[in-house]
């Protein structure tokens, strides 16, 4: 035994080819299944920049960043 699954957005056109098939002596069954359309390039771009400024709104553990960085970055002379 075979299967064919067919996707569409018009309903109609699902129930045209469900009536073919029953002509044709094909069981048929016909499934209506809405699916989340696809997201786009940009909708993933937005979600991204979303991601990354609710990052930048939570605060810090180690206070001041600039103040870290000054500390942290100093020239310390190389141990052999």
């Amino acid at each position: 035994m075979s299967q064919l699954v067919l996707e569409s957005d018009n309903e109609q056109t699902l129930k045209l080819i469900q009536q073919l098939a029953e002509q044709l002596n094909i069981h048929c069954q016909f499934i209506l299944q809405k699916t989340k359309a696809a997201s786009t390039k940009q909708d993933e771009i937005n979600n991204a920049i979303e991601f990354v400024k609710s990052f930048s709104q939570e605060k810090t553990s180690f206070g001041d960043a600039l103040t870290w960085q000054k500390t942290e970055r100093q020239e310390r002379p190389l141990d052999y």
